[in-house]
């Protein structure tokens, strides 16, 4: 049908439709909005009758939008539906009127129980969706749960959940068969929109050229983007009716937009069908300009056959264009049309893929296997490897088969994706590897496998991702290219954009500068982050200059208040290149540095990881703690390859840490049958932290019953992070840890840690008599041939003191710092690039004990300073102020002579270090300084940052009691049996997993506050907790209400709220929680 309507100003409006209103025919639709089109495109549809249908539909597809609607019926009893079932969508512009849900495209008995019914909407011009109307007639079994309905419109980029979860029933909840649902905005998924393409295939007119079979496309544009692969006819009917011999048969689909230029298109069928095979004689593909009215149409040349039996037996053919036509709608309104051949259409080339099969027992297989080969140019599609080229019985034990596969120019190959369909009587295949050879550019790319693909063997996984073995000539290519195809995804999340201005100070250490391109993460409240920002700086110029202070203007998203900054390490793990190298294990990594170090973070095997002779790269997010000292790597030695060959790795953004094994990770292999190692971070071939051995000896009270039977063990920290934990196996006595004796142990090979700070001690609680009073422990580093005492005297029993059988020791060798009423005090002022000044300057030390004198920072002709972005450093003697808060700033004249005119000096930042203890205290000022005779004209500044030396923290670590307080919610079965564990995490370090018990006492039952007192060395200021249960006892599942930690030396307590279960039965099913303050 074709409307036409006459206005009475004379103006002719077109308004083609060309579309079944009926629930048997096309998207099942009874009612269609139409939109107008040009008369010049009317006009040509008359001259020619066969072009009208298609580019009408084209113009029409694009002023409109499809929504897809999915409605999930609730999986309650009888929650189905025979009523017929009706919605609304409304917009902030208008709404769709009714329409009547009759065929849906995934069930032919729609609304059943715990089904989801698939239904096709169109409609013009609603604007954004604000709601919709669901309901249903109440005709036969009516009553109805609806339980969601989502909405995903392709061609806005945007999937919305409407969720319901309601009855629709006179006879249920209140009574409704009318509701109004509104989208969830957290279940909101946005993505790049797709846009209309008109596809055109022409069957050639030979003897049986037309096929049944379902016939797909992808589409690729520049740098390998491309879209999904679509079927070109919706079911079983259609695919009788099109693509017969010598037919034109066109579509109208919406796909990813590939950008302006086609540059391929790939295009097959499933083979299925009375007659499958296919000859093809061309596909022309038309999308409209984006700017102006109009298409272009690219055509793409075939007449071959996809067909088993016919040609080369291939069923998918990748086609280049050979021609463009453009129909553009002139200011006059004429149709100007354009035709130009297509000169620099990408080449075919030809690939051969050798595929060796594993020479162990049972290798072989009889399934079908199919390969796809990714290049930066695009991919070659699934391929099944049916015809061996040296072999009629393929893929068998110890075998190489040889294939052909035609594709157009894939550039450089990196990655490969082999798979088989586990048909047939041995399915089981032992891949050793895969090489394939273009034949047009001579290049050869090989993939080591040396992997099962079975669903009896290893991982049970029968698709595998293999990457290129990376030569010196391509490492930078195949580099790039796989940190592509790792992070790329559809979706991303819309978050409002904001300017964020950061200021750098780069320090005055020793080696404190860089030439890396430096970015910056910064996270803000309910752990939103901004994504990477990068700080480029101007002029070209390269690095950060010791000492510089360089300011930016970066923008990213809207995260809140912001709690702290995080640096991007780029890791890369190298897998060495022996044999059976790869495993599947899971990998823990953790970083220590000069200012902190990380927590054990698990590094995602995502199946194709950690593999035979390949690079590894991760972008990890942690704080700043650079300049790093040493990485710790454990396996858990789980997974069908527990066994890891680590070649080495390396952590940097340009400036590159590299830390090196060369050994097996693994209980069975290699000299060292070990599962955990630590290695010394290397800089430009100087290594950061030096082997040692570490003695240590433990003396055991002279007090009765205070030797022990259990097992001991102890962790070390230091400067450079901690030893890990060490067991206290072998000693120098035959029957260690008995009364009045002191044990030796002696550990090779450990990394030094520096001057130490604390020792966490605790044991098993196990044999006769478990008790132990320990006095003291001393452990001596060789490399710098000194001693630290740790000092206890307390017992480790379940039975005495406080109950505790772990404690933290502090270093007794920190308490000779002893502060005296004077100290020194270095103070570095940057001058800022505007205002500089001859004259002297004054600075006052505003501390938390007292206030520090007139300190008086002197200008001279011969030693000239505060010049345009100097830094300049003074250093005097004062009494000790204490932790400094604020400093007053004052510039006045040498000679002390009255100022004439207004006089200023621009200061961008002070930083004040105690160099007795080595804290720093900074102040980003950026101010103009006026120059003043009068001693009352200053300005004062808070300080911005506090940077603790690691002899001040160690100073610190004090015992203080903290009380903990756990709240069990109040619902039916919140109580717990289980063993309950804790682990609190402060600025001073973590206490290590604490059990919280009381003897004679029903802990954790339902809303119970349970109160535990442990003593630990001082923790700081709380940051997180763990708290977690092992599962045992008759009800282990437990509901945590909050938890409340009070130090009692200052009285400040910090609240973690939970509200959540720990319970393997409910919920996500887990029995650990980290929770975080509440502010």
């Amino acid at each position: 049908i074709n409307y036409e309507i006459t206005v009475v100003t004379g103006d002719m409006y077109f308004f083609p439709c060309k579309r079944w209103l009926a629930v048997d025919e096309d998207d099942c639709q009874l009612a269609r909005e139409l939109v107008p089109v040009d008369e010049a495109f009317m006009k040509k549809g008359d001259e020619d009758e066969d072009d009208s249908e298609a580019t009408l539909g084209l113009e029409q597809k694009a002023m409109s939008t499809t929504y897809t609607v999915r409605i999930k019926t609730g999986d309650k009893k009888y929650a189905g539906t025979d009523a017929n079932v009706f919605m609304t969508l409304f917009g902030t512009k208008d709404d769709t009127g009714i329409i009547t849900l009759k065929a849906s495209k995934t069930h032919r008995n729609k609304f059943e129980r715990g089904m989801i019914d698939e239904f096709t909407v169109e409609a013009v011009d609603l604007g954004p969706l604000r709601k919709l109307r669901i309901g249903h007639d109440n005709c036969g079994s009516a009553g109805w749960f609806l339980d969601w309905v989502e909405i995903d419109a392709q061609s806005v980029g945007q999937k919305l959940r409407f969720p319901c979860g309601r009855w629709l029933d006179k006879g249920e909840d209140d009574g409704e068969i009318v509701r109004d649902l509104f989208p969830n905005p957290l279940q909101t998924e946005f993505y790049t929109p797709f846009v209309p393409y008109e596809i055109k295939t022409f069957t050639s007119d030979v003897f049986g050229a037309g096929t049944d079979a379902d016939v797909f496309l992808v589409l690729y544009g520049r740098d390998a983007v491309c879209t999904q692969q679509k079927s070109l006819c919706v079911n079983k009917r259609e695919r009788r009716m099109y693509f017969e011999r010598g037919a034109e048969d066109m579509f109208i689909v919406e796909l990813e937009d590939v950008g302006d230029v086609i540059e391929k298109i790939r295009i097959g069928h499933d083979n299925r069908g009375v007659n499958p095979g296919w000859h093809l004689d061309r596909v022309e593909i038309r999308r409209l300009l984006r700017k102006g009215k109009g298409s272009e149409t690219v055509i793409f040349p075939c007449e071959r056959w996809l067909a088993k039996s016919e040609d080369d037996g291939e069923t998918v053919r990748e086609l280049q264009p050979s021609d463009i036509i453009t129909e553009k709608l002139s200011r006059d309104g004429s149709l100007k049309v354009t035709e130009v051949e297509v000169e620099d259409a990408l080449e075919t080339h030809t690939y051969n893929v050798s595929v060796m099969t594993g020479d162990v027992s049972g290798s072989g297989t009889d399934a079908n296997v199919f390969l796809t080969i990714y290049g930066d140019l695009g991919d070659t599609g699934e391929r099944k490897l049916s015809k061996s080229e040296t072999n009629s019985n393929k893929f068998e034990r110890g075998s190489v088969d040889k294939f052909t596969i035609e594709a157009v120019d894939l550039g450089q190959v990196f990655k490969i994706k082999i798979r088989h369909d586990n048909s047939m009587v041995s399915p089981d295949w032992y891949l050793d590897q895969v090489e394939v050879f273009d034949l047009d550019t001579e290049e050869v790319y090989l993939f080591l496998c040396e992997r099962w693909l079975s669903r009896k063997r290893e991982d049970r996984l029968i698709e595998r991702v293999f990457y290129v073995k990376v030569t010196d000539k391509y490492s930078h290519i195949h580099h790039d290219l796989i940190l592509r195809s790792v992070t790329s995804s559809r979706y991303y999340t819309c978050l409002a954009v904001i300017p964020y201005h950061v200021s750098i100070c780069t320090g005055l250490e020793r080696d404190a500068s860089t030439t890396s391109r430096a970015y910056v993460i910064i996270a803000g409240v309910n752990h939103a982050q901004t994504e990477r920002m990068w700080l480029d700086l101007p002029d070209g110029r390269k690095g950060f200059q010791a000492g510089s202070l360089e300011s930016f203007e970066a923008h990213g998203s809207d995260v809140g208040e912001i709690k702290k900054v995080e640096v991007i390490y780029e890791l890369t793990v190298v897998t060495g290149d022996v044999q059976n190298a790869g495993t599947d294990t899971k990998i823990f990594m953790s970083v220590f540095g000069a200012n902190g170090s990380t927590e054990e973070i698990l590094l995602q095997k995502n199946e194709d990881r950690f593999e035979r002779g390949q690079e590894d790269t991760f972008n990890m997010e942690i704080d700043d703690i650079a300049p790093l000292k040493k990485m710790r790597l454990r396996i858990d030695g789980s997974g069908s390859r527990p066994d890891w060959f680590l070649d080495k790795n390396s952590n940097h953004t340009e400036e590159v840490y590299v830390f090196t094994y060369e050994e097996w990770l693994s209980r069975t292999r290699g000299p060292k049958r070990t599962v955990i190692c630590e290695m010394p971070a290397v800089v430009d071939d100087e290594v950061m932290v030096e082997l040692t051995t570490y003695i240590i000896q433990v003396k055991t009270s002279d007090v009765s019953g205070a030797g022990t039977d259990a097992n001991v063990w102890v962790i070390v920290f230091g400067e450079n992070g901690d030893t890990g934990t060490l067991a206290l196996k072998d000693s120098t006595k035959s029957n260690k840890f008995e009364r009045k004796q002191v044990d030796m142990f002696r550990f090779p090979d450990i990394l030094s840690l520096g001057d130490l700070s604390k020792v966490r001690v605790w044991h098993d609680n196990t044999g006769i008599a478990p008790g132990w009073h320990l006095e003291h422990i001393d452990v001596k580093d060789e490399f710098m041939d000194k001693t630290f005492r740790f000092p206890c005297d307390r017992w480790l029993s379940k039975k005495d003191d406080d109950g505790q059988i772990m404690r933290e020791l502090a270093c007794a060798n920190n308490d000779y710092l002893d502060l005296n009423e004077k100290t020194k005090y270095e103070i570095c002022v940057t001058t800022g690039d505007t205002d500089e000044t001859k004259e002297n300057a004054w600075i006052v030390l505003e501390g938390k004990k007292c206030r520090s004198k007139e300190l008086v920072m002197e200008n001279s002709s011969k030693k000239k300073r505060f010049l345009r972005g100097n830094v300049d450093r003074f250093e005097f003697s004062s009494k000790n102020v204490g932790d400094i808060a604020a400093i007053c700033l004052g510039h006045t004249p040498k000679d002390g002579k009255k100022v004439k005119g207004e006089i200023y000096w621009h200061v961008e930042e002070v930083v004040v270090t105690e160099k007795e203890l080595g804290n720093k205290y900074i102040f980003r000022c950026n101010a103009l300084i006026p120059l003043s005779s009068k001693r009352d004209d200053y300005l004062t500044f808070e300080c911005t940052k506090t940077v603790e030396s690691f002899a001040s923290k160690a100073r610190s670590l004090v015992p203080v009691k903290y009380e903990i307080i756990i709240i069990t919610g109040d619902e039916k079965g919140a109580g717990t049996d289980a063993n309950v564990f804790i682990t609190i995490y402060g600025s001073n370090g973590d206490s290590g997993s604490r059990q919280l018990r009381q003897r004679l006492r029903n802990l954790f039952e339902r809303g119970q506050t349970d109160r535990f007192v442990v003593e630990m060395l001082d923790m700081g200021d709380l940051q997180r907790v763990r708290v977690e249960h092992d599962n045992s006892g008759l009800c282990p599942g437990w509901l945590l209400d909050r938890v409340e930690i009070t130090n009692t030396a200052n009285g400040v307590t910090t609240i973690f709220l939970c509200g959540k279960w720990l319970d393997t039965n409910r919920a996500d099913g887990q029995i650990a929680r980290v929770l975080y303050p509440k502010y």
